[in-house]
């Protein structure tokens, strides 16, 4: 795996000493042993590739709105408001 970011993470002692023994036997650095760690978890995780965000995909094979729905909800929009301040008026 290439090397290509550095960060720094704070830990509970607790969590460091888990990792440090879980890299042992497998002959990792701690550091190494994050990484699969991490790796793992992002793996399982389902996600859209090369995008981001929690709502890109979500709605994947739903209906695209067209400009003619925006348009109709504008109006209902602009309507309730309309009537909104037509009632305060009074």
């Amino acid at each position: 795996m290439a090397k290509d970011a550095a960060i720094t993470v704070r830990l509970p002692m607790a969590l460091k000493q888990a990792l440090q023994a879980h890299a042992r036997p497998q002959r990792r650095s701690l550091s190494a042993q994050i990484a699969a760690c991490l790796e793992r978890e992002i793996a399982k995780e389902p996600s859209v590739r090369g995008v981001h965000g929690k709502l890109l995909g979500l709605y994947a094979g739903t209906r695209v709105p067209s400009n003619a729905d925006f348009a109709r909800v504008r109006r209902r929009l602009w309507g309730s408001l309309e009537r909104g301040r037509s009632r305060r008026g009074s």
